[in-house]
């Protein structure tokens, strides 16, 4: 099998290859092989490195591998695209349970506290710890979201931030003033009612619907002041008062609008080019920094402006982040040489190197502050990113996500009432984490 590299500095660190190996088996561990072979450095060991990057993420993370490997003698990091058709995760665990796991791999931070749970992680805290590193430097959320049980599980590495988009141009057009945007939720009622358009039941345009995009529960409970998780304690607060009363606001949205003529005209709408809000049929949304490269793509002379989602009181700004990470599975046979990696991929070098190469927002302020800081839009979201919250490191992470969409669903269509979805949601949550 021939083998390809994208960088001539591979091609000449490559002159001592020795041999070559395929990642993983098939007939040990079920798992499909993988188009790429392990290659065999001699001097060196080599740390596998499993991604499902494409574009300019890959380009990203091969210059991040070349520079470590080019920065000293005894470790060769090899970046292998591990995607398959029956799921990225499926196929790790896979190789987990096989024996036969990747060094490391590019890993969702929302899902590290149920891999730890499961017992699919190798902590890092014991590495942390012996190499008194300082996890200081990332933002506090990215290490809390990386953490389970008191244990660190994952190297924290991109993040992002939501707030709210809104058309300078239609601003205008009602009255409303595009250099003071809603501060307050009183104010955005007032502009979704100036900025919506429905005639005899029939939708022409709207301010915004409020569910749609970012707009998750997590982005308004905390706008409202509602939290969903005490890190010091461990203690879920899923049905926290100012939850409900963020789940009261959408309710009162849906049956000013109507929920069922909302919904049906926003199920019409479309993504990437056809995102409502590019096409100006909706003046507001609550979106991340991921979708300014759609709207530069699409419509470039859009005249928009971000601000932070408002709260009932103007201030006390919140926002929620997420973002990417590197994760040692259970039971990799080279973990001390992939902790060394991680170090260098966690510092300020390896992150200015990939955030810039691949537009992504860093876990390191002054990075941020480096490459963005010059841009205005670019940097409302860094700005909030110290007081950003990240969803609860919890194993049943993705069951409260599904639960929370499903209550939220409920409640605009009146299927029950928000406090009574809540305290299902909380009790629901709780059994599965006890």
């Amino acid at each position: 099998m021939s083998i390809r590299f994208r960088s001539l500095k591979w091609v000449g660190l490559l002159a001592a290859v020795a041999t070559v190996q395929t990642a993983c088996s098939s007939t040990d561990t079920g798992t499909e092989e993988l188009e790429e072979e392990v290659i065999t450095v001699e001097g060196r060991t080599t740390v596998t490195y499993w991604h499902n990057y494409t574009g300019k993420g890959l380009e990203a993370i091969e210059q991040v591998a070349s520079d470590f490997n080019e920065s000293q003698d005894d470790i060769f990091v090899q970046p292998i695209y591990s995607a398959s058709s029956e799921g990225d995760d499926q196929r790790l665990l896979t190789a987990i349970a096989g024996g036969n796991p990747p060094d490391l791999a590019h890993f969702d931070r929302f899902k590290v506290a149920q891999y730890a749970a499961e017992n699919s992680l190798e902590p890092l805290t014991p590495f942390i710890e012996a190499d008194q590193y300082d996890m200081g430097i990332y933002y506090d959320y990215a290490v809390e979201e990386s953490t389970y049980e008191g244990d660190i599980y994952a190297m924290p590495l991109t993040t992002d931030s939501r707030l709210l988009f809104y058309n300078k141009d239609r601003f205008m057009e009602v009255g409303l003033d595009p250099y003071h945007p809603p501060s307050t939720i009183d104010e955005l009622e007032e502009a979704i009612e100036k900025l919506s358009t429905i005639e005899d039941g029939r939708v022409q345009e709207l301010g915004m619907v409020p569910w749609t995009a970012q707009g998750w529960f997590y982005t308004w409970a905390w706008a409202f002041g509602g939290d969903f998780y005490e890190p010091e304690t461990g203690e879920l607060t899923i049905n926290h008062p100012k939850n409900v009363e963020a789940l009261e606001w959408l309710v009162s949205i849906a049956d000013k609008y109507d929920a069922a003529t909302v919904t049906s005209f926003d199920t019409a709408q479309g993504s990437n080019e056809m995102d409502p809000f590019i096409q100006e049929i909706y003046s507001m949304k609550v979106d991340g920094p991921f979708s300014i490269s759609t709207i530069n793509q699409y419509n470039p002379d859009l005249n928009y402006g971000v601000t932070p989602v408002p709260t009932p009181t103007g201030d006390n700004f919140a926002t929620w982040s997420g973002g990417m990470s590197l994760i040692i599975p259970k039971g990799a046979k080279h973990a001390e040489e992939a902790w060394e990696f991680m170090k260098y991929f966690g510092s300020e070098q390896g992150q200015r190197t990939f955030n810039e190469m691949d537009h992504q927002m860093s876990v390191i302020d002054t990075v941020n502050e480096e490459l963005y800081g010059d841009d205005p839009i670019m940097k409302e979201f860094i700005d909030i990113l110290p007081d950003s919250n990240s969803r609860p490191p919890i194993a049943s992470g993705q069951l409260l996500w599904n639960e929370l969409d499903r209550a939220v669903e409920y409640a605009i269509h009146g299927r029950d009432e928000p406090q009574a979805l809540l305290d299902k949601v909380a009790k629901k949550v709780a059994e599965e984490e006890n």
